[in-house]
């Protein structure tokens, strides 16, 4: 008579609950750097977002304004640009601190001046600074930012 075996030994179920275990490894450690990845690029298309709704925002400000508000572009100095002139970004800002994500701006402005003391363009530099993991103060996450420069052209300027 031949005997017929149907079942499995517990030695073959621990080799197969082994081979799986090694398998499956791989996999959450694809799925957890997917995840970062994903956090990551996120957070550079936040920050992108960001810096291109403040440089619409001051680059529709009029030159009048900013000779005005900013008399020290008008002797050639550097500076930054009033927060009353981009109050859209600033409110985006605040949204995204509400979602406990933290971005903060830095800028500067500073003009080319012809001899009839009018503005003739606008250099506009911006970074937009984060940090992946915590806010400001998170001394164990390095910074991440994004910078762009706009120039802008008076075209109402007298030409010399």
């Amino acid at each position: 008579m031949i005997n017929k075996r149907f079942g499995v030994t517990l030695l073959e179920v621990v080799i197969a609950a082994a081979i799986l275990a090694i398998a499956f490894i791989p996999i959450v450690n694809l799925l957890s750097s997917s995840a970062t990845t994903t956090v990551k690029v996120g957070n550079y298309a936040k920050a992108s977002d960001l810096l291109a709704k403040f440089m619409e925002e001051v680059k529709h400000v009029p030159m009048k304004i900013y000779e005005e508000k900013i008399p020290q572009l008008l002797a050639g100095e550097e500076s930054k640009i009033p927060e009353e002139f981009y109050p859209d970004t600033l409110k985006s800002f605040a949204e995204l601190k509400k979602d406990d994500k933290e971005f903060w701006l830095d800028n500067t402005i500073k003009a080319e001046v012809n001899k009839y003391k009018q503005i003739v363009e606008l250099g506009i530099s911006a970074q937009i600074t984060w940090k992946e993991k915590g806010n400001k103060e998170a001394t164990s996450q390095p910074d991440r930012s994004l910078r762009d420069y706009a120039l802008i052209f008076n075209s109402e300027a007298k030409q010399d």
